[in-house]
């Protein structure tokens, strides 16, 4: 009788990107980067929001950011453009519950003084005219909350991470007025990667530490880094 050839164990084979001290962790990992010249800068205020947002495109293809927020403390970092994705994404979003409110309580105030208006300066004092006129005043402040919180943001993520680096936020339309930076910004994104290339374990390995620097400086979040570097492993 033959015996049959056993089968060899199957050995799983796994591979990690390590964030160990290396040859050039002092540059990488440091929250501080040597100064850089700046060679072009674009600024969008919105004094509506209190918010302002200035960016800085660096020697050696490095993007500064400093973003003032009347909700969170100023942030200024800065961080390597060969980890950016090149196409931008526009997120816009509506704040159509105050629109709505802002309409709703014009229409109605409207129609209250259309069909019940004053004939005399004592009838005014009526408690349905004062109601009318405090909704006109109120649909007015609506449609201030309506343009504030209407926005539209440009945002640049990290390649295999998918988190947003920075995001620039206006108005509406608000973005076009930087197009020639932001023209400048993606060619200086592919510039980086053809300036220095690498591997592509070494370009995962080297985007995780820059997640990680980035995590240090509380620009992104736990969470935010750990969805990240999920998705950087798995590009692996």
């Amino acid at each position: 009788m033959t015996q049959e050839p056993q089968a060899r164990p199957v050995r799983a084979r796994a591979e990690h990107i390590s964030l160990d001290t290396g040859h050039d962790d002092a540059l990488v990992t440091s929250k501080k980067r040597p100064h850089r010249p700046t060679r072009m800068s674009y600024t969008l205020a919105s004094k509506l929001r209190g918010c302002v947002t200035q960016l800085g495109l660096l020697d050696d293809h490095y993007l500064s950011v400093q973003l003032t927020r009347p909700d969170s403390e100023s942030r200024k970092y800065d961080f390597d453009l060969r980890f950016a994705n090149a196409k931008p994404m526009i997120v816009r979003h509506v704040a159509w519950f105050w629109a709505a409110l802002a309409v709703s309580l014009a229409a109605l105030a409207t129609c209250a003084l259309w069909l019940l208006w004053p004939k005399n300066a004592a009838e005014w004092v009526n408690p349905v005219p004062l109601t009318a006129v405090a909704a006109l005043l109120a649909s007015l402040g609506s449609v201030l909350m309506f343009l504030r919180r209407t926005t539209e943001s440009l945002e640049f993520t990290s390649v295999h991470g998918g988190v947003t680096l920075v995001s620039v936020t206006g108005a509406v339309g608000s973005a076009r007025e930087g197009k020639k930076f932001f023209i400048e910004l993606i060619k200086s994104i592919h510039a980086a990667k053809v300036a220095r290339p690498q591997p592509p374990q070494t370009f995962l390995r080297d985007e995780m530490r820059e997640h990680h620097r980035l995590r240090e400086l509380g620009v992104l979040t736990e969470e935010q880094y750990e969805t990240s570097k999920s998705r950087i492993l798995a590009s692996h």
